[in-house]
């Protein structure tokens, strides 16, 4: 758990759907990249280390672990995040199940409605059935990865 979590932002930064998935299913996940004049919006979580490397190990240990200023409502915090490696540079469709959770955390973190809708508008693909199985096995996956770490 959190000790603590704040709404904050990164400038020069935006969030952009370029980390391929694993297949047809779910082609792509987010990252953020550096590009001036555009915004990321999201919740600072201020963790322990070792809840840091379980998000890490969850996530997997090629991503790149970037210190970046995030402006809150009250100051400017280094913090860190995990950004994947890419040259990508272009928007690839992501799951439909994977932008509804994007959403539905935008929302309950009362993001703002601007950014709530520059996700929404992001292309999706969705196959009956094979995307419902694919859900309950990606949950599994994620939970199996972040167990490893002590």
């Amino acid at each position: 758990m959190p000790k603590r979590s704040v709404l904050g932002s990164i400038e020069n930064h935006r969030l952009i759907m370029n980390l391929k998935g694993p297949n047809f299913i779910e082609p792509s996940f987010a990252n953020i990249r550096f590009e001036r004049g555009k915004k990321v919006e999201g919740i600072l979580h201020e963790i322990s280390d070792i809840e840091f490397n379980k998000i890490v190990a969850s996530e997997g240990l090629e991503y790149h672990v970037v210190e970046l200023p995030v402006i809150t409502s009250e100051t400017i915090i280094s913090a860190k995040t995990l950004i994947w490696p890419t040259d990508l540079d272009i928007e690839l469709p992501t799951s439909r199940r994977y932008l509804k959770l994007l959403l539905k955390a935008a929302r309950q973190n009362k993001l703002s409605k601007n950014y709530i809708e520059e996700i929404r508008k992001k292309k999706t693909v969705y196959y009956p059935i094979l995307s419902e199985y694919f859900t309950i096995y990606a949950y599994l996956w994620v939970k199996n990865r972040a167990k490893k770490v002590r």
